[in-house]
């Protein structure tokens, strides 16, 4: 007779939610885009001097702005308030993993939406100094893009983004491809901008399994006048 499954026992695959649409997609790019340059256009401390802690703080805090009870923040007007630092689920049951940022919008166009806990855009941020031993593209590579690939981050979504805020002159697609293969990524595909890229990161042979993720790369770079 096969052994009855315990409700203790984990799902041998993951259900995915439902992906972000590709104009909610862009507008949360464009609104980091735009927070981004809000802290550029105020010679913002924090981009030259600040931790990756503070930076990210930063962007929250613009993108948090609001004027006659609408954000400020393009595209995110029917949004929820985006989340720093929020616990999440991962594939295997731990409860402990903080992904630094969250956008989530609105559910009512996305009735297929099971639990929001586990629902949403989910971003990591790291910062890349040259010349600094730990703030490397390959750190960028090992405590950011793996979390997403053993399903500690977005563990029921089939794509998400990672954030590097860059003091020096780096771009994605040229800085990630040396490290090919990347966390079972085999190709790097080269977005529209050059500060932009995305990798297909394979998760079937988690366990529990869960569905591949798709990472979009936006790298913010700090500008000379500010990072000299």
């Amino acid at each position: 007779m096969a052994k009855r499954p315990s409700l203790a026992d984990p799902p041998a695959q993951l259900a995915a939610e439902p992906d972000l649409s590709s104009a909610h997609k862009r507008a949360i790019e464009g609104a980091l885009r735009w927070a981004w340059q809000q802290l550029v256009s105020a010679n913002d401390v924090v981009l030259n001097d600040g931790s990756e802690e503070a930076i990210t703080a930063a962007l929250e805090t613009q993108l948090g702005r609001m004027e006659h009870g609408r954000r400020v923040a393009p595209g995110l007007k029917d949004f929820d308030h985006p989340v720093r630092g929020a616990k999440q689920c991962t594939s295997d049951g731990r409860i402990e993993k903080q992904p630094d940022l969250t956008f989530r919008p609105p559910t009512s166009r996305y009735q297929r939406v099971t639990n929001t806990a586990c629902w949403g855009c989910f971003v990591e941020c790291k910062l890349i100094e040259d010349g600094h031993a730990s703030r490397t593209v390959e750190s960028y590579s090992d405590k950011g893009i793996r979390r997403f690939a053993i399903g500690e981050y977005a563990a029921r979504m089939p794509s998400a983004m990672m954030i590097a805020f860059v003091r020096g002159n780096k771009q994605p697609a040229e800085s990630l491809e040396p490290l090919l293969p990347l966390h079972g990524a085999t190709t790097i595909a080269r977005g529209k901008s050059a500060d932009t890229c995305s990798t297909q990161h394979p998760r079937i042979a988690l366990f529990p399994s869960c569905a591949d993720v798709n990472l979009i790369h936006l790298w913010l770079l700090v500008p000379t006048k500010l990072a000299a």
